[in-house]
């Protein structure tokens, strides 16, 4: 079987993200709103005070979808999908990385060995020993894909987040942040003026270990 060139595995990757890009995005876009809003305020009003909160939160995911629909348009459904479109280099760097290190390693394990030596069967331990190095190669090229998108994966979700939300203070004052980004260049740079090279990485070692397995 012939096999596919490391531009032919990018491309694919990057065709089949996209087109998943424009399927899920809105309920990417539904999931990152719910994750971040506060679930102590209901009906407009703070627990344990009678403090106003003019916004209110979503109930559940069809709730959402209706509000967001509602308040910002259909269109807001696929805010951050231009730098979601981007990420699909994601996968493809993945491909990528797993099929040179299957490349460079694989041809080491003790299968490839046994074809080579007309052994036709291996025991069940070095089986066992082959499919670790392969859970390794793809953990590794995950790790890898992960990281190097990381940043657009920050700029997507601030792009993503509720122009109003709830917010605590540290004195525990209870208030609502707008926090709308004008567009990709400004979370960008506000990203950068505000946090630092650090405020695109927030999150990323948590990120590696849930990807890598």
């Amino acid at each position: 079987v012939e096999r596919l060139s490391a531009t032919e595995n990018f491309t694919a990757a990057c065709l089949a993200g996209a087109a998943m890009v424009c399927v899920t995005n809105p309920i990417w876009l539904i999931k990152t709103r719910m994750q971040l809003q506060l679930r102590h305020f209901k009906d407009g009003t703070a627990q344990g005070g009678d403090a106003k909160i003019p916004i209110r939160p979503y109930r559940n995911m069809f709730d959402a979808a209706s509000t967001i629909v509602r308040e910002e348009g259909p269109m807001a459904l696929y805010k951050g999908a231009s730098v979601a479109f981007v990420m699909v280099s994601h996968g493809g760097i993945q491909f990528v990385a797993y099929e040179f290190l299957k490349s460079h390693f694989g041809t080491n394990t003790r299968a490839e060995r046994a074809k080579k030596q007309d052994h036709e069967r291996i025991s069940v331990l070095e089986a066992l020993e082959d499919s670790l190095g392969y859970l390794t190669m793809g953990a590794a090229s995950k790790i890898l894909a992960s990281t190097f998108t990381y940043p657009l994966q920050v700029i997507k979700s601030r792009l993503q987040q509720r122009a109003d939300a709830v917010d605590i203070s540290q004195e525990g004052e209870i208030r609502v942040k707008r926090r709308e980004y004008k567009g990709v260049v400004d979370c960008v740079s506000r990203i950068w003026r505000n946090e630092g090279f650090l405020g695109f990485f927030k999150g990323c070692v948590p990120n590696a270990l849930r990807v890598a397995p």
